[in-house]
């Protein structure tokens, strides 16, 4: 029971700090976008280079229930948005492989995320022709 209130409550703060990332991105901030996805990073208790880094089965493993590597998926997705208003789209792209290794992980993903996922690689693409 408490590990799932845990995780009920780490969903609840990372999903409200992608809400202000991207008020932050509509509003044109992007210091304060990044700010905000610290605080995500922060409530997944893992750090961004670290996610970036490891493998999906050692991502697995680390975050042991599935709704986590959603939820860092959907993170990270919000992160490349955030890398392509900063005009960064290395950066933009490295995050969406990594979002992609956890949402292979989990295995059929929701709908949801697979959307955004393809709505950032699609503004990606855009920006790279």
């Amino acid at each position: 029971m408490f590990q799932r209130d845990y995780i009920l409550r780490m969903i609840e703060a990372v999903s409200r700090a992608i809400g202000r990332v991207m008020r932050a991105l509509a509003q044109k901030k992007p210091v304060e976008a990044e700010q905000e996805l610290a605080e995500g990073y922060n409530a997944l208790s893992i750090d961004r280079e670290l996610l970036l880094m490891l493998d999906g089965p050692s991502l697995r493993a680390h975050f042991g229930d599935p709704d986590k590597l959603v939820l860092a998926a959907r993170l990270l997705v919000c992160d490349a948005e955030v890398q392509l208003h900063k005009a960064e789209p290395r950066a933009a792209a490295r995050r969406l492989r990594a979002a992609r290794r956890l949402l292979a992980e989990h295995g059929a993903p929701p709908e949801d995320v697979s959307a955004e996922l393809a709505r950032v690689s699609a503004a990606l693409d855009a920006q790279a022709t």
